[in-house]
């Protein structure tokens, strides 16, 4: 577990998209030998690219007086330490660039596919076999054509395979790119030993370091394909048919599971309640991702924290204010069941009040599924990723739920999911069970 003690005091900086996938990229030495953060036009030579870090002006000096800056998720969860040796001027009068060296904290969680996420050379995370067969990975970016499948079974024969889908930052989490880990994963499943993975490369994360944001996955990919590792490397990512990932969808609603007989399927909110570090937005993740392959509709995941700085960013923590935050969220969700999507609402919502208020918004747009994340007080605070009970314990945080606050438990919670027993692939069957029950017309137990 984190030494939370020792940086408490660390100001926080929440990083996303793709700065946050460069930080894990750095952390997993896919830029290697580029360990940390450099100034704009300070890169050393040996680095293949020019990673920068701008942050406010206030946060620099905090850092410096600290001795360190901490990188969060969008959940606020610490990644990683940076130990700020200097500062530059940014782009705007109160913004500065920060240099230094990072150490990591967590594993990451966020991001589309974590399982299959790539992070770090393939010789660290993957066993090439007894007989040290060679290992093999095939670069896609699009759907693969026969022409390229043919050249990569060839060329696997008698190794292991790796299938890696390539994406950049925003391609990621299009539908394009789950049809491609799909079509990868059917060829992997005739492939003894065959296996898929997801290579998120940063936008404008080229050789010269800032290279156009939305560039694309093929141009930015190289050095980090040179430095997986593999013994034999088929890089078709400059190939992919129709250009990008997108190009690997038949049809928005293909092979995939909607309600029987609806011309428009009626949206859905799913609010999903319980304490911090109960496993809330590892479960709604895991959930969305499985919602692009098994249902059509347009799915939107609110998170609580990220919810907060975009949305409720002048709200405290006041119990009205915490209200009030969640009355938000279930009504943005209740507009995309209205236009007949999937709404995923994970903030702790720990009142019963805003917790009915939301249902009844969403009942009158679409149907409605209450998840509650049961995992106990006592292993919430364990684990504890982002630091939050160890600053409500030591006084910094008042009001905080579970501690200083209370958490109203629901009684006409939907789907029950303890975390602490149940796995989160396990969690997120259960959840995709009770909506298909709602599609088909269904009592729910």
């Amino acid at each position: 577990m984190t030494a939370w003690q020792e940086v408490l005091h660390h100001p926080v900086l929440q990083l996303r998209g793709s700065s946050l996938d460069l930080l894990e990229l750095l952390l997993g030495g896919l830029y290697a030998p580029a360990d940390g953060y450099c100034l704009p036009g300070g890169k050393p030579a040996s680095w293949p690219v020019e990673p920068t870090l701008g942050v406010a002006a206030a946060t620099a000096r905090a850092a410096l007086a600290r001795g360190g800056l901490l990188l969060a998720d969008p959940d606020g969860t610490p990644l990683a330490h940076l130990a700020v040796d200097g500062t530059a001027g940014g782009t705007g009068e109160d913004e500065v660039y920060v240099s230094g060296v990072l150490g990591p904290l967590q594993p990451a969680e966020h991001g589309p596919f974590r399982r299959l996420r790539l992070t770090a050379p393939l010789a660290a995370q993957e066993v090439r076999g007894a007989d040290r067969a060679p290992l093999v990975v095939a670069a896609f970016a699009g759907t693969p054509s026969l022409e390229q499948l043919t050249r990569t079974l060839v060329g696997a024969r008698g190794g292991n395979l790796i299938l890696l889908a390539v994406a950049d930052s925003d391609t990621a989490r299009q539908e394009g790119t789950a049809r491609l880990i799909e079509s990868l994963e059917a060829v992997a499943a005739h492939v003894p030993g065959g296996r898929v993975r997801l290579l998120v490369v940063p936008a404008g994360s080229g050789p010269a370091g800032s290279g156009p944001a939305g560039s694309g996955p093929a141009g930015d990919a190289a050095p980090l394909l040179a430095r997986l590792g593999a013994d034999t490397l088929l890089d078709f990512t400059a190939e992919a048919e129709g250009g990008s990932p997108a190009a690997a969808g038949t049809g928005p609603t293909d092979g995939r599971w909607s309600p029987a007989g609806a011309t428009r399927p009626r949206g859905l909110v799913v609010l999903f309640t319980g304490l911090s570090g109960s496993g809330k937005s590892t479960l709604a993740r895991e959930t969305a991702e499985r919602l692009q392959r098994a249902d059509g509709r347009r799915t939107e995941l609110l998170d609580g924290d990220d919810v907060r700085t975009l949305l409720s960013s002048g709200l405290g923590f006041s119990r009205a204010d915490r209200e009030l935050n969640v009355r938000r969220i279930g009504w943005v969700a209740a507009r995309v069941a209205e236009a007949g999507g999937i709404a995923l609402c994970a903030p702790i919502a720990p009142f019963e009040s805003s917790r009915r208020e939301v249902r009844a918004m969403a009942s009158a747009s679409g149907d409605f599924l209450l998840v509650h994340v049961s995992t106990p007080l006592a292993v919430c605070e364990e684990r504890d990723r982002k630091g939050l009970y160890a600053k409500a314990r030591a006084g910094l945080i008042p009001e905080f739920t579970g501690i200083s606050s209370p958490y109203e438990e629901p009684g006409d919670a939907d789907v029950v999911v303890d975390l602490a027993h149940v796995g989160v692939a396990e969690g997120a069957a259960r959840i995709l069970d009770a909506m298909r029950r709602l599609g088909g017309g269904e009592e729910r137990g």
